[in-house]
């Protein structure tokens, strides 16, 4: 595990499946990453709103409750200007479908490689 002092950026991981979750955010923080998980859109916002430093925000796309991660992403967008959004799905195929005439975030679909998420955080918090 990586001594705080090499941690490269914080990562808010929503995930409302506690399996995904626990692998996604122990893939993250063995990259180097801080990271603060929620298994809900309302309950990321409630972490947001306390004030809790977010580099990143990576959001399943299908989640019970009143927001999806698409909405999600939108409000963010408007809480944390320029907060880099990656959304995963289980349901790549029909991505355009669920996110809608929405922002394109960019999608890394389930299941995916370690390397693969590490990849794209990274991309992204380089701004590419």
């Amino acid at each position: 595990m990586p001594e705080p002092t090499d941690i490269r950026a914080t990562v808010l991981m929503v995930e409302d499946n506690a399996e995904v979750l626990m692998f996604g955010a122990t893939v993250l923080e063995e990259g180097g990453y801080a990271v603060i998980t929620a298994t809900s859109a309302d309950e990321a916002l409630r972490r947001i709103h306390a004030g809790e430093r977010i580099d990143l925000l990576f959001t399943d796309v299908v989640m019970p409750g009143g927001l999806d991660g698409a909405a999600l992403a939108v409000a963010v967008g408007e809480l944390r200007p320029g907060t880099p959004v990656l959304l995963t799905t289980g349901w790549a195929e029909r991505a355009a479908e669920l996110v809608g005439d929405r922002e394109p975030w960019p999608l890394i679909g389930k299941p995916y490689r370690s390397i693969d998420l590490l990849r794209k955080v990274e991309a992204l918090l380089a701004g590419k």
